[in-house]
């Protein structure tokens, strides 16, 4: 273990170098380095052995419970995790991790949570086996999510799932339409997918997915898509791909 260097690694530059600023003010002199995707981070973690790694959990290709998956226990490094939001990690964290950055953080939570794993780098067989059950129970945590933590006005608060009306594509991010507003996550619709209740939510086009409870109706458009009506009054479209899985839903 490389007791000088430290490790970014996050898909988006604006988030590398605000870590690379804050590390930049500690007194404490390290060697940074950054990557930019899950692959690179386990390249350049096998090849520098950090002492410490800031890393991003949503990260296309792979993510950061993969990167730590394909190190193995022996050349794990200390871990923070650094999220906008991640439903099972944050359910683990509570007990398992080492530490983790919610997005967006300010210096001072920054340094609360450096100092935090400076002190477990001094227990490293410790902060190994902590990870070692986090990665444990990140993998048998695969029921469905309940609940979805965003923020609004720098406060952060729980969505419960079975509030949400539908969840739209926006970019890199998704937004959840609730009876309280419209909240942005940093997550992919396949992943969002992945996480919620098939049987209460199915997907209706690339770029919604719908609460199956908030349907109206549905009615006939054009060359065999739908109009997908809420009860809210809210349209939106159902393409041929996606409708065999939502009718079937519809008579089980």
């Amino acid at each position: 273990m490389n007791e000088h260097v430290i490790l970014i690694v996050d898909d988006e530059l604006p988030a590398r170098k605000k870590l690379q600023s804050f590390l930049k003010e500690i007194p404490q002199k390290f060697i940074i380095h950054e990557a930019s995707n899950g692959i690179e981070a386990v390249e350049k973690i096998n090849s520098l052995n950090p002492v410490l790694v800031f890393l991003d959990i949503q990260m296309p290709g792979m993510n950061g419970f993969e990167v730590i998956e394909n190190i193995g226990e022996e050349k794990l490094p200390s871990i923070v995790f650094v999220t906008a939001y991640d439903q099972y990690a944050l359910d683990a964290f509570e007990v398992n991790a080492v530490d983790y950055l919610l997005k967006p953080y300010d210096k001072a939570r920054f340094q609360k949570s450096l100092n935090k794993a400076l002190e477990k780098i001094e227990i490293r067989k410790e902060n190994k086996d902590d990870l070692a059950e986090l990665i444990k129970t990140i993998g048998k945590e695969k029921k469905s999510a309940e609940r979805f933590l965003v923020s609004h006005a720098s406060k952060y608060f729980f969505v419960q799932a079975d509030d949400i009306f539908y969840i739209s594509s926006d970019e890199k991010y998704i937004k959840l339409h609730t009876p309280n507003g419209t909240f942005l996550l940093r997550e992919t619709m396949n992943n969002m997918e992945e996480k919620l209740n098939r049987e209460k939510f199915a997907r209706i086009h690339r770029s919604f997915i719908v609460n199956v409870s908030q349907i109206k109706e549905m009615q006939s458009w054009s060359h065999g898509d739908y109009l997908v009506i809420l009860k809210n009054g809210e349209k939106l479209n159902m393409s041929r791909r996606f409708k065999d899985r939502l009718m079937n839903l519809d008579t089980q």
